[in-house]
């Protein structure tokens, strides 16, 4: 038989088994282009579409309007924030507050991370713990806890511990920075920590060796290699006030200093909603922090020092003698101004009938407390209604992270870079802005205000925002977690005949466990004390906890806000922690191999 005549045998035995093979081939395809098409879409509703919504919005002003609506290109409303003093005034002043502020908490991280990772500093392990415990704790709390501290008759002015005009600077750009500092200077604590991990002593010792001095060497080597980690602090920083929402509705509201996420909140809450004014100023809003980003991207890609090889030599721990027990007072000082004496202020407010009393015993009361845990009472239907959306948020974004993680794992070069670029935007977005998008996007937009779920007014439309705000985080967890998982596994399953479902909740959810149960709680805690969303999307059943305990404050009823916040964070905290606890002890009970989450962001 000739060589053409073996190839003809050979089509026509393998002919009948490729007919019979395409049309799997075939369902596969288009089974996996539905699946992305499905998950590119849930994606748009959640973020794509609010977002380009804001931003159409503000050069169709008249677009939504519902008495006149005109798809005519207008740049009034842009003119119109230019123009008046009141709307630059908010620009200016937001773009003054997160220079300083950005200076400011770099300057206390840096510092910070050098005495814990350089000096020989005593009660290591309290000070490490600070920065997470204030990374954790919801900014506008600690804007309400300031203003009991530093109010006129407030706890410190009660004490003597404070003069008429510190009261007075305080409510204003000063106590602005000094708050924001406290409560940011943990970002620069893990960028600059992360690098000084990285610098060894070998570049050090050769210039001591060649003669230079200690500040020398410093200020020569060391501080330009750690340069591109303080510039990165600089730049989160700085995106982190200009998006922040929970100074600007606490301090800032009650000393009249006019930020761009409050104004854009109280545009988009009036009645009617001026759509052109929220959107002409969440444009503004979205360019600087996306000026940030792009600079944030410029400056991670020219970054080209390379601290760790194999002649690394561990970092020197400078010993300071007696001076090391002076560097733990002014850290437990920072830990005393940035987290306890916030939450001890919220704590004894919660136990005193007025602010102006103070720690009289006749003062003292649990009548707020008692309320806050009643069932009836507006505050704990409240705190009840923030626990359902939290953990139903936390369940959804957990669950439909792990899914997109494993789908992009083997995505194709297109469709991860869209997918993770999307998503990962949106934490660099304020959350204010999101918040406005779903207000376009659910009660303007004719095909999508129609749908039963979610719906405007409606509490499934407020979690819906909270899923969209807390999915970045939740697919920074996943993916670092699945991409540590060998193809093979599931390979082998599925060679095997175990299908999609049995390949999920047999090998890979046992295997990142404990990634899902840090994605679980970090959306947990964080939906349990997200402001802009609960303000901007308030259901007709009732607001949220965070919303009501703004309200409370702006009310002068600070003891029931401060005894729902003191609830909600033990509540938080004593589920979060049992929790966890009970997941560390099931897997070193079951010694189970767990792929962990090694990548690090801010």
């Amino acid at each position: 038989m000739t060589a053409i005549e073996q190839a003809r045998a050979a089509v026509s035995t393998r002919g009948p088994d490729v007919s019979r093979r395409w049309p799997r081939v075939v369902l596969a395809r288009l089974t996996r282009w539905l699946a992305d098409g499905v998950t590119l879409g849930i994606l748009l509703v959640l973020i794509g579409l609010p977002l380009g919504l804001v931003l159409v919005q503000a050069f169709m002003p008249a677009l939504f309007n519902p008495l006149n609506p005109r798809m005519t290109l207008d740049a009034g409303s842009i003119v119109r924030t230019f123009g008046e003093p009141r709307l630059v005034t908010s620009v200016l002043n937001s773009l003054l507050l997160a220079g300083a502020v950005s200076i400011a908490a770099t300057a206390l991280g840096a510092a910070y991370a050098f005495g814990i990772n350089r000096t020989d500093v005593p009660c290591r392990g309290f000070l490490m713990s600070v920065p997470w415990l204030v990374f954790l704790t919801p900014a506008y709390l600690k804007g309400l806890a300031w203003g009991l501290l530093m109010s006129p008759g407030g706890y410190l002015w009660q004490f003597g511990l404070m003069p008429g005009w510190l009261s007075a600077a305080f409510f204003g750009p000063a106590g602005l920075i000094f708050v924001h500092t406290l409560n940011l200077f943990p970002l620069p604590f893990f960028v600059v920590g992360g690098a000084l991990a990285g610098l060894g002593s070998e570049f050090e010792e050769a210039a001591r060796l060649s003669g230079a001095s200690l500040g020398r060497a410093w200020s020569r080597i060391n501080l330009p290699l750690l340069a591109p980690a303080l510039a990165l602090s600089i730049i989160a920083i700085y995106a982190e006030v200009l998006s922040d929402f929970g100074l600007a509705s606490t301090i800032a509201r009650t000393s009249g200093f006019g930020l761009l996420t409050y104004g854009i909140y109280v545009a988009a809450s009036a009645y009617p909603v001026d759509f052109a004014l929220a959107g002409s100023q969440a444009l503004i809003l979205l360019l600087l922090v996306v000026t940030l980003v792009l600079a944030d991207r410029v400056l991670r890609q020219q970054t080209t020092a390379k601290l760790i090889s194999g002649r690394s030599r561990a970092a020197r721990i400078y010993a300071l003698g007696p001076w090391r027990w002076l560097l733990a007072a002014v850290g437990a000082s920072v830990a005393l101004l940035a987290l306890y004496l916030p939450l001890g202020a919220i704590v004894v407010r919660s136990m005193c009938r007025t602010l102006a009393a103070g720690l009289d015993p006749g003062n003292l009361t649990t009548e707020f407390l008692r309320q806050a845990l009643t069932l009836s009472n507006p505050t704990n239907e409240a705190l009840l209604r923030s626990l359902c959306y939290a953990a139903l948020t936390a369940l959804l974004t957990a669950g439909f992270a792990l899914a997109l993680s494993v789908r992009l794992d083997r995505a194709s070069q297109v469709m991860r870079p869209a997918v993770v670029g999307m998503a990962l935007g949106t934490v660099a977005i304020p959350g204010v802005v999101l918040g406005f998008g779903y207000i376009l996007l659910w009660n303007r937009l004719p095909f999508f205000r129609d749908w039963p779920i979610p719906r405007y007014g409606d509490a499934s439309l407020l979690v819906t925002g909270y899923v969209g705000a807390a999915l970045p985080y939740c697919l920074v967890i996943m993916l670092s977690a699945i991409g540590q998982l060998a193809p093979s596994l599931t390979e082998a399953a599925r060679l095997h005949g175990a299908n999609w479902t049995q390949r999920m909740l047999g090998i890979v959810l046992p295997l990142v466990a404990l990634s899902v149960i840090t994605a679980f709680l970090f959306t947990f805690i964080r939906t349990m004390f997200e402001l802009p969303m609960s303000e901007l999307l308030v259901p007709v059943s009732g607001p949220a906890a965070p919303s009501v305990i703004i309200h409370l404050f702006g009310k002068d009823d600070e003891g029931l806000g401060s005894a729902l916040s003191m609830l909600a964070m033990i509540v938080v905290g004593g589920i979060s922690g049992a929790a966890w606890l009970a997941a560390r002890w099931s897997f070193r009970r079951r010694a189970l191999p767990i792929a962990r989450s090694t990548e690090v962001y801010p």
